[in-house]
């Protein structure tokens, strides 16, 4: 009997041993990666872009001139979709940083706006305004299980940045 218990003993221990690691159940696999579930955005290719606001004039043919003076708001916003709004948050919050300038979901501005420019002969154009933007990718990721980066998705994005640079132009 004690031969017998002996055994199954020693066979037991070496069960318990030898099968974990055999079949790749070491003491790491049963560690839990504590950064499952964390998630993580990136922004890359930042570049300067201008994004239309909704001033605008009326179509003019040329020859002639466009004279817009309005008093009202300038508004524009970002073109990122399909987020929650913490996260929209959390994305302009890193993407200021990486970038170095403040941008933000949405702009607006109430100002009198005064601007000119002239028509060639035979071109039908508009005045629009540009608010000054940045273009950008977002990258957002997250761990799973056992601690591997899976990527969520990849969004462009142009946000408008938060200052008080503008661009007229004639538009077709």
């Amino acid at each position: 009997m004690r031969f017998r218990t002996a055994v199954t003993s020693t066979a037991l221990a070496f069960t318990a041993t030898i099968v974990p690691a055999a079949v790749g159940l070491g003491a790491q696999a049963f560690a839990a990666c504590p950064e499952v579930g964390e998630v993580y955005y990136s922004i890359s290719n930042g570049a300067k872009d201008w994004k239309a606001t909704n001033l605008r004039s009326d179509y003019l043919t040329g020859p002639g001139a466009i004279t817009y003076t309005k008093s009202a708001t300038s508004e524009t916003n970002a073109s990122l979709t399909g987020t929650t709004t913490a996260e929209a948050g959390a994305i302009f919050a890193k993407a200021s940083v990486s970038l170095g300038v403040q941008v933000g979901k949405s702009w607006s501005k109430t100002d009198s706006w005064s601007y000119r420019a002239d028509v060639p002969a035979g071109q039908t154009k508009r005045l629009q305004q540009y608010k000054e933007a940045r273009k950008f990718t977002v990258k957002k990721t997250t761990i799973v299980a056992p601690c591997n980066v899976k990527t969520v998705w990849t969004k462009n994005v142009v946000a408008p940045v938060k200052n008080n640079n503008f661009l007229w132009k004639l538009t077709s």
